[in-house]
C-alpha cells in the first residue's frame, strides 16, 4: 500500500503541475488577449470621438451665424441619437459659463436651469446623475465659435459601453475557448503523466521483484526514448546479477578443491530430499565415507599430494555414481552422498561399487609412485535408522566409524549393534552429543557401560575421581568441567564397535584387540563434531597413552600426553580393575592401589597417580569414621 500510494501521489503531481502550468498558460494568454482587444478598441473609440466631436463642431458653425440657439436641443437629440456612446454635450463660452447642457439622464427642465452656471459644476452634477459616467467616461474637449464674435468650447463626453459589450462578448468566447483548451490539456496532462509514472510503476515493481530476490523480472521496451533507454538499461542489469547470483550461488555451494558440492549445500539438499521422501513415502540413503590413513598419506607424500587424491577420489565417486546422486565433500577427507530411492540393500550395493572402484584406480605420487588408497564407508536409510536428518547423518557415520574399527576398507550398514540404550536412536546422541548439562552427557555414558555390560554408575565414579584429581592438582574451573565430561565420554567410541568383540569372553585375538585399541580415535571423531565439547577431545583421544611411550593410539610418552588424559587414565584404570570382565574378576580396592603404584613411571604419570592415591586414602579414612 505504500508504493501504491506513492505512484498515486506521483501520477497526481504530475497531472496537477501540468495542469497548473497549463492553467497560468491560459490565463496569461487570456489576459494579454483582451488588454490588447480592450487597448485597440479604447484607440479606435479615441480616434472615433475625435473625429465625431470636429464634426459636432462644423454642424454647430451655421447655427451660430444663424444666432439660432433654440434648435440646440433638436441639435443634441439627433446628435446623441446617431451614437449611443455620447452620454452628454455641453456647450459653454469663453468664460466657461453654460449656454447649453444635455445629457441621457437630464429632463428638459435641468437643462434649461445649467444655462448660465460654469461648465464645470454642470459637468459634475451630470456624473453624480449618472454613476457610469465616473468609470470608462471619455471626454474630448473641441473649440468652437458659440456667438459671431466669441470663441467658446463644446465637450462631447463618451461611455465605453459598446467596448464593454465587445469586451464581455471576448470574455464568453474566450471563457469557452479556455474551458475547452483546459479539457483538451488535462487530458494531455493525464496521458503525459501516465506516460512518464506508468515507466516509472513498472520500474518500481521490477526492483522491488529483484529486491525480494526474483532475478528472472524484465521490463518491456516500448519506446527508443530515454525511457526505453533506461528499461533496456535495467534489462541488462538484471541478466548481469541474475548470472553473478548464479556463479556466486554454484561458488558458495561448491568445494574449492574437489569440485563437488560442500557440506552447507549437502545439509540443504539432505534437508530437501528428506521433505520429499517424507510426502511421498520413498526411501532415501546417504552413504558417509573416510578416506584411510589419510594423515599418514599426508605426511608421507605432503599435502600437495593429499590434494590430488582428493580431487581424483572425487572424480571417481561421480562417475560410480546415478546422476540423480549428490557427491558432496562433507569437510577435510570426509564424503556424503545422498541416495534418492534407494533402500539400505541397494546403497550397500553401491558402498560396495565405489569402495572396489576407489580400491582399483592409481593413484600416483608426484615421483610416478602408486599410492594405495582405500575408503571406508558407512550406510544409512530413511526412514529405517532415522527420521531426522542430523540422525540419519550419526547412523552413517556410526556405521562408517564402525566400518573404519573392523579393518578399514569396507562397508557398513548402521544397525542397533552399533548404538544401544538410550541412544538408540542415532538423533537422540545427535541431541546428547550437542547438550551442555551433565546430566545430558551422563545418559551417553550409560549407554556406553550398558554397551560393554559394565556396572552401572562406573563412569559416574570415574568422573566423580577424575575431577577430584584435577581439583587437588589445581586446575581451573574450566579445566575440571573439562576433565568431568570428557572423562563421561572417554568411551563413546565403543558405540562404533560390534558387542561381539566388546563383551567377548574368551581373551581377544590380536585383530579384535586393534579394533578395542581404536575406540579413542573412533570416539574422538563421534566428539568433533560438537563444537562446545572441542576443549574435550585430548582427554577422549589420548587417554590410553602410557608415560613411557608404549601406549595408543599416537604412543606419546611422558609430558607430551595433556594432562586432562592423564588424570582420565589413572581414574578409569582404577575403576576398570575393579570391575569384573568376561574373561578375568574385578581386583580389590588394595590390589588395584598396589597396581597403580607398580605402573606410575611406565604406564602412569607418577605425580597424578600419587595424587590419587592420597585422595582415596582420604576417602577411606573418612569412611572409616563414619563406620566408627
Amino acid at each position: 500500500m505504500p508504493t501504491m500510494k506513492l505512484r498515486r501521489s506521483l501520477e497526481t503531481r504530475l497531472c496537477v503541475l501540468i495542469a497548473g502550468l497549463l492553467f497560468a498558460l491560459l490565463l496569461a494568454v487570456g489576459h494579454l488577449a483582451i488588454s490588447e482587444q480592450n487597448n485597440a478598441l479604447c484607440l479606435q473609440k479615441t480616434e472615433k470621438y475625435s473625429v465625431v466631436s470636429r464634426i459636432l463642431v462644423l454642424s454647430y458653425t451655421p447655427l451660430v451665424k444663424n444666432e439660432d440657439t433654440s434648435i440646440y436641443e433638436s441639435f443634441a437629440h439627433r446628435f446623441m441619437s446617431a451614437d449611443r456612446d455620447i452620454s452628454y454635450i455641453i456647450i459653454a463660452d469663453s468664460r466657461g459659463r453654460t449656454l447649453f447642457a444635455s445629457s441621457r439622464k437630464l429632463k428638459t427642465g435641468d437643462q434649461r436651469s445649467f444655462i448660465g452656471r460654469q461648465a464645470s459644476s454642470v459637468l459634475k452634477f451630470i456624473r453624480r446623475l449618472d454613476p457610469l459616467l465616473g468609470h470608462g467616461i471619455e471626454r474630448v474637449t473641441i473649440p468652437a465659435k458659440v456667438r459671431p464674435e466669441e470663441m467658446g468650447t463644446i465637450t462631447v463626453g463618451f461611455t465605453s459601453q459598446s467596448i464593454d459589450a465587445v469586451i464581455e462578448a471576448l470574455q464568453a468566447r474566450l471563457l469557452c475557448i479556455f474551458a475547452l483548451a483546459f479539457l483538451v490539456g488535462l487530458i494531455g496532462a493525464i496521458s503525459i503523466a501516465k506516460a512518464i509514472s506508468g515507466p516509472i510503476r513498472q520500474l518500481t515493481a521490477a526492483t522491488t521483484a529483484v529486491a525480494d530476490g526474483n532475478l528472472h523480472v524484465s521490463i518491456p521496451v516500448r519506446s527508443a526514448d530515454e525511457v526505453g533507454e533506461l528499461a533496456e538499461t535495467f534489462n541488462r542489469m538484471v541478466v548481469a546479477l541474475r548470472e553473478s547470483h548464479d556463479r556466486l550461488t554454484e561458488r558458495a555451494n561448491t568445494d574449492g578443491l574437489t569440485d563437488l558440492y560442500n557440506h552447507r549445500y549437502f545439509q540443504e539438499r539432505l534437508a530437501k530430499e528428506l521433505s520429499r521422501a517424507e510426502r511421498y513415502g520413498r526411501p532415501l540413503s546417504i552413504i558417509m565415507l573416510d578416506i584411510d590413513h589419510f594423515k599418514a598419506l599426508n605426511d608421507a607424500h605432503g599435502h600437495p599430494v593429499g590434494d590430488v587424491v582428493l580431487q581424483e577420489l572425487a572424480r571417481v565417486l561421480v562417475a560410480s555414481v546415478r546422476d540423480i546422486d549428490v557427491v558432496a565433500r562433507y569437510g577435510g577427507e570426509e564424503f556424503a552422498i545422498i541416495l534418492p530411492e534407494t533402500q539400505a540393500s541397494e546403497a550397500m550395493l553401491c558402498a560396495e561399487r565405489l569402495r572396489a572402484a576407489v580400491r582399483r584406480h592409481c593413484f600416483v605420487g608426484k615421483g610416478g609412485e602408486t599410492i594405495p588408497v582405500t575408503i571406508s564407508l558407512g550406510v544409512a536409510q530413511y526412514p529405517v535408522h532415522s527420521v531426522e536428518r542430523e540422525g540419519l547423518i550419526m547412523a552413517a557415520d556410526l556405521a562408517m566409524y564402525q566400518a573404519k574399527s573392523l579393518g578399514r576398507n569396507r562397508a557398513v550398514v548402521f544397525s542397533s549393534d552399533i548404538s544401544t540404550g538410550k541412544t538408540a536412536d542415532p538423533y537422540k546422541l545427535y541431541l546428547l552429543l550437542h547438550a551442555t548439562d551433565v546430566s545430558t552427557i551422563e545418559a551417553i555414558a550409560a549407554a556406553v557401560d550398558a554397551k560393554s555390560h559394565r556396572s552401572p554408575g562406573v563412569s559416574r565414579a570415574v568422573m566423580s575421581h577424575a575431577v577430584a584429581i584435577a581439583q587437588e592438582l589445581g586446575l581451573s574451573e574450566k579445566e575440571q568441567n573439562d576433565v568431568r565430561i570428557a572423562s563421561l565420554l572417554r568411551d563413546i567410541g565403543k558405540l562404533g564397535i560390534s558387542d561381539a568383540i566388546l563383551n567377548k569372553k574368551e581373551r581377544l585375538t590380536e585383530e579384535e584387540l586393534r579394533i578395542i585399541r581404536s575406540h579413542p580415535a573412533l570416539g574422538y571423531a563421534i566428539v568433533q563434531k560438537s563444537p562446545h565439547l572441542k576443549s574435550m577431545l585430548p582427554g577422549i583421544l589420548y587417554h590410553h597413552e602410557a608415560w613411557d611411550g608404549t601406549g595408543y593410539p599416537n604412543c606419546l610418552k611422558g609430558e607430551e600426553i595433556p594432562l586432562i588424559a592423564r588424570i582420565i587414565a589413572v581414574a578409569d584404570a582404577y575403576h576398570a580393575m575393579l570391575s569384573d570382565r568376561p574373561y578375568c574378576q574385578g581386583r580389590t580396592p588394595e590390589q588395584a592401589q598396589e597396581e597403580l603404584k607398580r605402573c606410575a613411571g611406565t604406564q602412569f604419570d607418577p605425580q597424578v597417580v600419587n595424587t590419587f592415591l592420597r585422595i582415596l586414602e582420604v576417602e577411606k579414612n573418612l569412611t572409616q569414621d563414619k563406620a566408627a
